[in-house]
């Protein structure tokens, strides 16, 4: 929470949004893809009426404080496997009873556990993921926060705004 007040003080809040988006679009790709290979025909896996996917999201925007100072990559993906195989299993109960249906289920993967609620091939995409997150996303957003600073600042909040009001528009 702390490094949330701190960015917010500091006017980072371009880079969480940054984070946020770069995330979930990220997320979106990955599981696009890998539906659509499973099915053999295009699946849009998103829930939103744009291609991002709230929860790898949250958990990017997550991942960035804890492991700030990490150097090791392995270390990166292993503990971030986990700590997202763990978010994965508590989204999928709490979506299940907003919702009162699944999001998502991996009954069909091997080495699927709680039902198909998570499996061991996806908490090592996970990893993956979150290395690449760490070591290359992330800090491509600070990058360009450096060197545009406001002007990094004002496209981000823009596009964030016009996503958002893109989420209520009633699609067909």
């Amino acid at each position: 929470m702390m490094y949330f007040m701190k960015s917010l003080k500091n006017g980072q809040l371009a880079i969480i949004l940054f984070d946020f988006f770069i995330g979930g679009f990220t997320g979106w790709i990955y599981e696009t893809v890998i539906t659509s290979i499973y099915l053999h025909r295009f699946e849009d896996r998103g829930v939103l009426p744009i291609p991002i996917l709230p929860i790898y999201g949250l958990f990017a925007i997550a991942v960035v404080p804890l492991f700030k100072n990490e150097k090791s990559p392995f270390f990166i993906g292993a503990v971030g496997a986990i700590l997202a195989t763990v978010f994965e299993l508590i989204a999928a109960f709490f979506t299940e009873y907003v919702c009162g249906y699944r999001l998502w289920t991996y009954e069909h993967w091997p080495l699927n556990f709680f039902g198909g609620r998570i499996s061991v091939f996806s908490s090592i995409v996970f990893g993956i993921l979150c290395v690449l997150f760490v070591k290359v996303l992330h800090p491509l957003g600070v990058s360009l926060y450096k060197r545009f600073q406001n002007r990094f600042s004002i496209s981000v909040l823009i596009i964030a705004l016009m996503l958002f009001v893109c989420c209520f528009i009633p699609v067909k």
